[in-house]
């Protein structure tokens, strides 16, 4: 986990350098999300066998480039912070994972926690929007 926390303060520290600067490109969140996409196209090329080292860094390159767009959305007030995200992300899964036995009924079962938590979603967001 530490080197997650370097990786977000190093993203705080070039969210700051990129603020001073002021290059709107970086900014804009549509400009971060077509980067994304574009390491998606990266790693694509790079899945293929004896060639981890590649692979390995276009894939961090991806994580860069989410970890920035969190900043920017963060800076916004449109997210809390990384680490809320990555409780979020954890807490969906492990409720959407956890009661999977490995049988046909895994995927009712998904479906049914999915909805679930979709309604928990809204819930939440009218109950901030009422604040």
């Amino acid at each position: 986990m530490q080197n997650i926390k370097s990786l977000i303060d190093l993203v705080a520290y070039k969210h700051q350098i990129d603020l001073k600067r002021g290059e709107a490109k970086y900014m804009d969140s549509d400009w971060l999300l077509d980067e994304i996409i574009s390491e998606i196209q990266e790693v694509k090329e790079e899945i293929k066998p004896n060639n981890t080292p590649h692979l390995e860094d276009e894939l961090g390159d991806i994580l860069w480039g989410w970890l920035i767009l969190v900043e920017k959305l963060k800076d916004k007030g449109l997210v809390t912070s990384h680490e809320n995200i990555i409780k979020r992300c954890l807490k969906k899964y492990q409720e959407r994972i956890s009661p999977l036995t490995g049988t046909p009924i895994d995927n009712k079962t998904w479906q049914e926690v999915k909805k679930r938590q979709k309604k928990e979603l809204v819930e939440e967001r009218d109950k901030r929007c009422l604040k």
